[in-house]
């Protein structure tokens, strides 16, 4: 993420959770919801890292799936923007959750040994990545043989309907500006020109196998799963 894109996330993250919300009419909450089954679904599952984690929600979610579960997990909540990992912070301490620890970092210089997690997982990041080739290369690096990556993001859907969603993104756009024109421009024309499926196929020249997009109702959400060779 680069420096100016960072400082877009500063000024908007006491509104990002709100219009987040707001803008997927609550569904943003059953994206997570699904990332995090996904995340569980594997028995050996128990280290895991959140890539650009910022106000906590998805790790949260997996901490609070993994009590009622009785599953034991670490979490590293990883984030370039400190104010957003502020707000993370205090959400998981007002829940008492202990098993995730946030940790400021860049998703293209990682400071963890290799093959250090099971299971790498990420929501709305793959938009404010400088170089995605890059971050395929770390995510191979830091997931253990055998282990996953759930990547949940944004795009216009394929098919005839993508015409409704470039309407309902520029209602958006209008919408962001009341709040920070230049932060909902960007996040807006993101998900606009995100190609999901050069995304897929990154990973794969990177050495993950069983890579998969699977569009998450009601079409303008998906998420990326990959192995780790």
């Amino acid at each position: 993420m680069s420096e100016r894109i960072n400082n877009l996330f500063t000024r908007i993250y006491k509104r990002y959770d709100f219009m987040n919300h707001l803008f997927s009419l609550g569904t943003d909450k059953l994206w997570r919801r699904r990332a995090e089954i996904l995340v569980l679904s594997d028995p050996g599952c128990a280290e895991i890292i959140d890539i650009g984690a910022g106000t906590g929600d998805l790790s949260i979610g997996i901490a609070l799936r993994a009590v009622k579960d009785k599953r034991k997990v670490r979490i590293e909540a990883v984030d370039m923007n400190e104010e957003m990992m502020s707000l993370g912070k205090s959400k998981a301490a007002a829940k008492k959750i202990s098993s995730i620890r946030f940790a400021k970092g860049d998703a293209l210089n990682l400071q963890y040994v290799d093959d250090s997690f099971d299971t790498m997982v990420s929501s709305f990041v793959l938009r404010n990545l400088d170089d995605f080739n890059r971050f395929a290369a770390e995510a191979g690096r830091v997931i253990r043989p055998g282990g996953r990556i759930i990547l949940l993001d944004m795009a216009v859907p394929d098919g005839p309907s993508k015409h409704l969603f470039t309407a309902y993104f520029r209602i958006m756009r209008l919408i962001g500006r009341l709040v920070d024109k230049e932060a909902y421009d960007w996040l807006t024309s993101s998900v606009a020109a995100y190609d999901k499926h050069n995304a897929a196929s990154i990973l794969e020249k990177n050495g993950f196998t069983n890579v998969s997009v699977d569009t998450v109702f009601p079409g303008v959400a998906f998420i990326i799963k990959g192995v780790r060779q």
